[in-house]
């Protein structure tokens, strides 16, 4: 009888360490071409959710003939074009408000620099309705509901 169960409890153990391997790498940064780092930051203003685009050049300060003008955002398959006259620092945050979203839109960014041409695209990231990261405290006490009434479940009568 301890063995099942303790095979039980290792069963939630890894379920709950995959869970939280998956929403620790929900974000991340891609290498791309030249501008060379770009990470795409999901979060929500009210009803919107929002973009934050870090983008990173490799050659340091931008000049008045080398920065990043145009910054694309590929909205599942929908391609949004940002354009400015001048790029503030070498690693810069560029805001893209995608509204209301009522589903799971795939989103790639890309930047263009005005002397090396536009970075690869970044790879396709979802964006959640109600983000990953979210469910953590909800499967937490998920998880220790199903423990203790298990427990109270194995307990012999009395």
């Amino acid at each position: 009888m301890k063995n099942n169960r303790e095979k039980k409890v290792s069963l939630v153990l890894m379920l709950f360490l995959a869970f939280a391997s998956i929403a620790a790498f929900q974000i991340s940064n891609v290498l791309a071409d030249i501008p060379h780092n770009i990470s795409i930051q999901p979060w929500t203003s009210g009803t919107h959710t929002i973009l934050n685009i870090t983008i990173t050049m490799d050659a340091g300060a931008p000049t008045s003939t080398h920065y990043v003008d145009k910054v694309q955002v590929n909205v599942s398959g929908v391609v949004h074009d940002l354009t400015f006259t001048s790029q503030p620092a070498p690693t810069f945050v560029v805001q893209y408000d995608m509204g209301e979203i009522t589903d799971t839109p795939t989103v790639q960014v890309r930047a263009d620099c005005t002397l090396h041409g536009w970075s690869g695209w970044t790879n396709p990231q979802s964006v959640p309705e109600f983000p990953l990261i979210a469910l953590f405290p909800v499967f937490a006490v998920l998880t220790v509901a199903v423990l203790l009434l298990h427990s109270k479940l194995l307990k012999p009568s009395e």
